[in-house]
């Protein structure tokens, strides 16, 4: 048993949404900076061709799709997940990390959507 303990490591300590707020600052920055990217290529298109091909109207689908995982991703902060230390933690905190740790697994089929 002893051989399987170095590759598996303790659970870290709870943070709160203050800690994770630069986390989510940046995760907002990358998606607006993407949006707009796909926006201006999208914009490019239409100007050149002043039609939409069907990989055009995809893209601009996916804008929804980013969008979405991105507010996942924000109840996941907020709430956190059920990796860390409960000791000492309410049970209201260890019910909103369950949730954050179901919003999880939607976010991950979302970005592989």
């Amino acid at each position: 048993m002893d051989v399987f303990r170095r590759f598996v490591s303790d659970a870290p300590p709870a943070t709160t949404f203050f800690d994770n707020k630069p986390t989510l600052v940046i995760s907002w920055w990358c998606t607006i900076y993407a949006i707009v990217f796909i926006l201006l290529r999208i914009s490019g298109r239409y100007i050149r061709t002043e039609k939409l091909f069907l990989e055009d109207q995809v893209v601009l689908a996916s804008i929804f799709l980013i969008l979405l995982r991105m507010a996942l991703a924000h109840v996941i902060l907020l709430y956190g997940t059920n990796n860390v230390i409960t000791t000492g933690l309410s049970a209201e905190d260890i019910q909103q990390r369950e949730i954050g740790s179901r919003v999880v697994l939607v976010s991950r089929i979302i970005y592989a959507a």
